[in-house]
Order: C-alpha cells, then structure tokens, then sequence
C-alpha cells in the first residue's frame, strides 16, 4: 500500500496519507477501497457476522459489529440475503446504529458504485425499494399535501439520477429502470388519488414528468443500444399522456408525444444507423392506436417507407478500380465500403420488420374492434 500512496504535495489528493488506507478522489467524490484491504476485513467479517446473527437479541456495541460486518459482506457478494435481512432486523429494532435515512444512503452508494453487479443487484434493488416505501410511510402519516408533494418531486429527480448513474455503470440494467417505473407509478402515482389531484396533475406533470421525458430522451439518445432505457422512455410517455387526459379540461395537447416520435425516427435515420433499441419504440408507440391515431400513424409510416426506399437504393459496392490508387489503398477502401454494405443491410432489414411489426399490430387491433 505504501507504495500506491502518493506525497500530499502532488495536488491531486488521490492516493492521500491522510485518508489511508482508503483512496480519494475529492473532484469526482469517490472514496476508493483497495481490494486486498478489502478481502482482509472479508475474512475477519464473515465469521463475526455469522456469530451474531445467532443472538437473539443485539447489544449497541453488537449490533454497530453487525451493521458494519454485513456491509462488508454486500461489498463482497451483492446478492447476499442474509446480511440484508440483519440489515432490516437492525432497522426493526431501532438500533442507534441503523436508521431508514442512512440504509438509504449506503443502498444509493452501493447501487451508483462501479461495482457492475452491485448496480444491477435485483436484492439491492428491492432492498432499496423498501428503505423508500418506508420512508415515504413514515413521512406521509404527518405531512400536509403540498409537503408531500415537494417530498415526492425531490424524492422522483434523486431517484432518477440514481437510476441513470446505475444504467451508465451496467447498460441494459432492467432492474434499474424497473425501479424507476415503480417510484413514478407507486409514489408519484399516490398523489392521483388525492382529493387534490385535479390541480397536481396540471402543475406536476407539465413541470416535471414533462422535464423527466425529455431528460430520458437525451440519454437514450446518448445510449441507442439500451433497450431497457428505451422501455421506460416509451413507459413515461404514456405515463405523461395519460395524467394530462385525467380531465378533459386539464387535456394537454397530444404534440408532445407525436413531437417525441418524429425526434427519434429524425435520430434513427440519421444518428443512429440499424439500432434496433430505437426502432423498437418507434413501432411500440406508432402501433399503439390507444395514443396515435390512424392519420398520425399513415404520416409517420410514409416517412419511414421514403426513408426504406431511399436506404434500399444506396449501393457502395466493393469494386474499386481506381488506377492512382496502390493496392493497399484499394484494400482499405474494399473493407470500408463492405462495413457500408452490412451497415445498409441490417438496416434496411430492421426497418422493415418495424414496418411489419406496425402493420400487423395495427391489423389486429382493428380486426378486434370489429
């Protein structure tokens, strides 16, 4: 370690004597563990933990050696339910050592952590659920209605950017965004049934579901692949559409989500070249005659036939017959224009099955109406 440690005067802080054994990182907030120090207290943790739990009853000084010990042992393995449920026996208990607002805090850290297991953990995740829902019932038993709804909207924007941070560090995180889907629908979806929804629903969602669709569409955006991500934009733009229709004299205008689709069929023609992930929502939402009428979805399908034909017609080739050219130049072009070609290719069949998809999904609907 002393060789990892670098002099305090070197101004970066990271690696600081002062912190030691532990790593800083002051700028990006991390404090790192080194992992053989790590795999120390393992060794020590695991058999203090496994003797405790068999007590019945904790003094202070045992239950603060099982807060800690457990916590190493998460570090370790995330799916570890044993040191979970000494965790919430901890919060059952009232300890002095184990409150919801720190279990909130150290979940929220672990599920951020580089560590790509923790962060798509479906224990840690559901753990994390918990702390939430019980917070949220302790605060809610006192707490006027406009408290509780500030309460929510800071709980919703810190939720969010947990979930994002975990969906950067794990891509296709399901469970991370299946979290997000519960705090929009379970919390948020509690004021609805107030008595005071009527106003709620005008001012919340135009100000702040609003700000979250397009928070999520810039980060879909950055991250075409993730369909997980993908799911929940096309879920919250639903979600936006159906809180703003709850009253017809509070009905918000239905541009915001054709206005949506028309951005991300721009992106997937232009930006993001055979990504299925986008194409998927496009046919999710342009087939869903529940929020896209059948004029609207005619003009959206006419602008992805224009761009199928005009993708069909581009022909690269891998003949290259330039005579000022050397055969290694000649080599490099071939290989460049056949990337081209499967590029085109896979996105013309992409294309394709989207249209498919949406014809059938719409034939269907309409045959079960009849």
């Amino acid at each position: 370690m002393e060789a990892m440690i670098k002099d305090k005067t070197d101004g970066g802080g990271v690696y600081d004597k002062e912190y030691y054994p532990f790593i800083v990182v002051p700028d990006e907030h991390i404090v790192g563990i080194p992992k053989e120090l790590l795999m120390l207290a393992f060794s020590y943790a695991r058999t203090k933990f496994y003797d405790l739990i068999k007590l019945s009853t904790w003094t202070d000084e045992q239950a603060l050696e099982v807060s800690q010990t457990s916590l190493v042992l998460l570090l370790i393995g995330s799916e570890n339910l044993t040191a979970i449920n000494a965790r919430k026996r901890l919060i059952i208990q009232n300890t002095e050592t184990a409150s919801l607002g720190q279990e909130f805090r150290v979940t929220t850290v672990i599920l951020c952590s580089r560590l790509q297991k923790h962060s798509k953990s479906p224990l840690i995740w559901n753990y994390h659920k918990h702390i939430v829902s019980s917070q949220f019932s302790h605060f809610s038993r006192t707490a006027t209605y406009r408290e509780r709804a500030k309460y929510i909207e800071d709980l919703c924007k810190s939720e969010l950017q947990t979930v994002l941070v975990a969906a950067e560090h794990h891509p296709m995180n399901y469970y991370a965004w299946g979290y997000a889907r519960w705090v929009f629908a379970g919390i948020y979806g509690s004021l609805l049934s107030s008595p005071s929804a009527r106003y709620y629903s005008v001012v919340f969602v135009r100000k702040y579901i609003e700000s979250t669709v397009r928070k999520i569409e810039k980060w879909c955006f950055l991250h075409a692949s993730d369909t997980s991500a993908w799911s929940f934009f096309q879920w919250v733009l639903f979600m936006y559409v159906d809180c703003s229709h709850r009253d017809p004299a509070d009905r918000i205008d239905d541009k915001c989500l054709l206005g949506k689709v028309g951005e991300v069929i721009q992106f997937a023609t232009t930006v993001s070249l055979a990504h299925e992930s986008a194409w998927g929502f496009v046919r999710r939402v342009v087939s869903d005659s529940d929020y896209v009428s059948d004029p609207e979805r005619e003009s959206f399908i006419r602008t992805i036939n224009s761009y199928l034909r005009s993708r069909k017609a581009d022909t690269y080739g891998t003949q290259v017959n330039d005579e000022y050219m050397s055969n290694k130049e000649k080599t490099v072009r071939q290989k460049q224009e056949s990337i081209l070609d499967n590029l085109r290719d896979k996105d013309v069949y992409v294309v394709g099955s989207c249209l498919n998809w949406i014809a059938v999904r719409t034939h269907l609907k309409n045959a079960g109406r009849n």
